[in-house]
């Protein structure tokens, strides 16, 4: 049940009450989290000492920390962007939708340590940890869809379930991939190039259009 954050001052039955401010404080926390891992990319970003002014002198140092620092607010901003839009399908959350959100949260406060990864690592061998965090968070993000599906009490009444359940299926094929292209990385110590890791993405992006169209 949404209502304005915090709003306590209201006459209403208890149950509701309880279940406005669940939902408003769930939002509350990850907003933060979000917001919080944000913040700590930019704090990775340092200038050289004896810095000339230059931009080669500060590519030189801040190279690397820059590419990990966009890498991880894309990251976030990808995992921001697919939590509003779900929980604003949502009228409610249970105690196994808190749950499932504070292990995505937990996976999300892991996005500047992967952006540090890859700044003193390079993108090529921190891109199978960067995929397999992306889709960790996204394999969440299905069970919390899952799990909802099963309880229709949760999901707003003007939802589409078909809808729902054919976006489902694309999220959960979508983690499967990078879960498993990621984890193939990390066990085989294989590095990802920059090149596989922009064709991988593209494929999952047209992917998503063409489930899009065909399900219309």
């Amino acid at each position: 049940m949404v209502g304005e954050p915090e709003s306590l001052y209201v006459h209403e039955p208890l149950k509701a009450r309880v279940e406005r401010h669940d939902y408003d404080r769930l939002l509350m926390l990850s907003d933060g989290v979000f917001a919080i891992a944000i913040t700590l990319l930019a704090l990775d970003l340092t200038l050289p000492e004896h810095w000339d002014g230059s931009w080669t002198g500060l590519m030189s140092v801040t190279g690397r920390p820059l590419i990990g620092y966009l890498f991880g607010f894309a990251l976030v901003g990808v995992f921001w962007f697919t939590h509003r839009r779900l929980f604003a399908q949502l009228q409610q959350v249970d105690r196994t939708i808190t749950v499932l959100n504070l292990l995505l949260l937990g996976l999300v406060g892991l996005t500047p340590f992967i952006a540090r990864m890859i700044a003193e690592a390079g993108p090529t061998r921190a891109m199978p940890y960067y995929f397999a965090s992306l889709g960790s968070v996204l394999a969440t993000v299905g069970l919390i869809r899952l799990w909802a599906f099963t309880r229709p009490a949760l999901l707003h009444p003007q939802v589409d379930r078909r809808k729902w359940q054919a976006e489902l299926l694309l999220i959960g094929v979508g983690a499967a991939g990078l879960v498993a292209t990621g984890a193939i990385g990390i066990i085989e110590h294989r590095p990802i190039g920059t090149t596989a890791a922009v064709g991988l993405v593209v494929l999952i992006a047209v992917g998503r259009l063409v489930f899009r169209r065909f399900g219309r």
